[in-house]
């Protein structure tokens, strides 16, 4: 799966001579916690955040009135209070390198440019639904963990056994086992029978981890 496919187009941006109050209020608005900000229209400059907006606000604890409180902050540019340094990500780049890149650099959004014009942006929201869609956790089927041997083969192998069983394999990953040696198959599967299934996997050698 490619970031295109999950990002948001044609994203929320707002101008880094914006004030500081629109950029709140838009946030607000949309219900969304990132914007990219731009200048002339089309070049990224930066990304202002809802813990952008909250260091540059006033303390609840200022004497000042309301109005004072509005007016400071439509004085405030964006350009003054967002994030300079912004890393982004190609449409075309898997999901995966996105993900590492976030968890790496610890943001929660990637401006997503193509040919240096901003395209979309995606969140660690956009990440989570691509994660449980490959997972298969809203669709059909039982959730079934196998600790295996780690061997080139096993993967056929693990196919044959569930076809032989009249049982369709929706999602398949593999995740590293505490035997270095063995690694544990994550599997959901659509079948008639689970517990004809369950019984059958007890009885073929497979390690059953969990069966949900």
């Amino acid at each position: 799966m490619i970031v295109a496919k999950r990002m948001m187009r044609n994203p929320v941006v707002v101008d880094e001579n914006d004030s500081m109050k629109k950029a709140m209020d838009i946030l607000k608005e949309r219900e969304i916690r990132h914007l990219p900000v731009l200048r002339g229209g089309d070049k990224l400059v930066g990304i202002v955040t809802e813990e952008d907006i909250k260091q540059a606000s006033p303390s609840p604890a200022t004497a000042l009135e309301i109005r004072e409180i509005f007016y400071l902050l439509d004085k405030i540019r964006v350009k003054q209070i967002m994030t300079r340094r912004v890393y982004t990500v190609s449409p075309t780049a898997p999901i995966e390198e996105a993900a590492a890149v976030m968890r790496e650099k610890k943001i929660g959004c990637l401006p997503v440019v193509e040919k240096g014009r901003l395209v979309g942006i995606l969140t660690e929201t956009d990440i989570l639904d691509a994660f449980l869609e490959s997972m298969g956790v809203h669709g059909p089927g039982y959730r079934v963990e196998l600790g295996v041997p780690d061997s080139p083969e096993v993967l056929l192998e693990v196919v044959r056994f569930f076809h032989g069983l009249d049982a369709s394999i929706v999602s398949l990953a593999t995740v590293s086992h505490e035997d270095p040696k063995r690694k544990v198959l994550v599997l959901r599967v659509e079948t008639n029978s689970y517990k004809v299934l369950k019984a059958a996997i007890k009885k073929s050698g497979y390690e059953l981890l969990t069966a949900d």
